[in-house]
């Protein structure tokens, strides 16, 4: 087998694009990452830290796994499960990146290769790993119609800044990665800019969600968000389907999104909107001991 570490998004996508998009909605979070770092590498905007990407080729040269972070998160392993030799290929990864001074903070991926990953990457060593989150990924090709509460959906501006912020903040304790108010300011400032972000709006702002992550095809929706004054009166339902629909006409082929299983009253949500289970995801923490 053959580890290969490449330095530029664009060396990576050479490699590992096509075989990403023979799944492309399943695999929409490897691929609207990769679209990201191509993006800022054409445009030479540097990150605070450099994406790390790798592959892990077969004794016929063929991809079987394919690797990709960008620190300070999560490791994605995404491939072929099925692979004959995809024990051995998470094995070899997992010894080759233990000679690089990489921190590997968790993994994400399906349950049997970040499962596998996370397994044998706490094997020898003074490191635990525990489930931060386990998810459902979801696809979306028409909306349903479901009933639309007051108000409308707007782009944010910045007049929404202050508030926005402290809802992403609020936002970021129920993901894996929780993030701080000055964190949650900057990522808000630059969602805003990139006119990503939307606000659904009854009177006053009252939800919000994001385009985020584009592929060839698809667009996902993440940064749901719903202050608690304000649940329970179906802003998320309209907020999501209105933007999905919007994402639809606009020409993408489909939508995409991640949920937390442990909430059923957002899965339940989705599928009403449209969202159908397409795949299924878990994010490992590694602590040591």
């Amino acid at each position: 087998m053959d580890f290969r570490q490449y330095q530029e998004a664009s060396e990576f996508a050479n490699s590992a694009e096509t075989f990403l998009q023979k799944d492309e909605a399943l695999n929409n979070l490897p691929l609207g990452i990769l679209n990201r770092c191509l993006h800022n590498e054409k445009q030479g905007i540097i990150t605070k830290s450099a994406p790390f990407f790798a592959t892990i080729t077969d004794d016929d040269n063929k991809l079987v796994l394919v690797l990709i972070m960008t620190p300070p998160f999560n490791l994605g392993v995404f491939g072929d499960s099925s692979h004959i030799q995809s024990n051995e290929a998470i094995e070899h990864a997992i010894a080759s990146l233990k000679k690089m001074p990489l921190k590997v903070p968790g993994v994400i991926g399906t349950k049997h290769l970040a499962g596998t990953f996370a397994e044998k990457w706490c094997s020898n060593d003074k490191i635990i790993y525990e489930t931060a989150m386990e998810q459902c990924i979801f696809k979306l090709t028409k909306v349903n119609d479901v009933p639309q509460s007051p108000g409308f959906i707007r782009l944010a501006t910045m007049e929404d800044h202050e508030l926005l912020s402290k809802w992403g903040h609020e936002f970021s304790f129920v993901t894996e990665t929780p993030f701080t108010i000055a964190e949650a300011k900057e990522k808000t400032k630059e969602f805003i800019h990139q006119e990503s972000l939307y606000v659904w709006t009854d009177g006053e702002p009252v939800s919000m969600a994001r385009k985020a992550r584009g592929t060839s095809n698809g667009m996902s929706v993440n940064y749901v968000y719903t202050p608690k004054e304000y649940e329970n009166r179906g802003y998320a339902t309209s907020c999501v389907s209105e933007l999905s629909r919007m994402l639809l006409k606009e020409g993408y082929e489909f939508c995409t999104l991640y949920t937390d299983l442990s909430n059923p009253t957002s899965n339940s949500i989705y599928k009403r909107i449209g969202y159908r289970p397409i795949g299924d995801s878990i994010v490992y923490q590694f602590k040591s001991i």
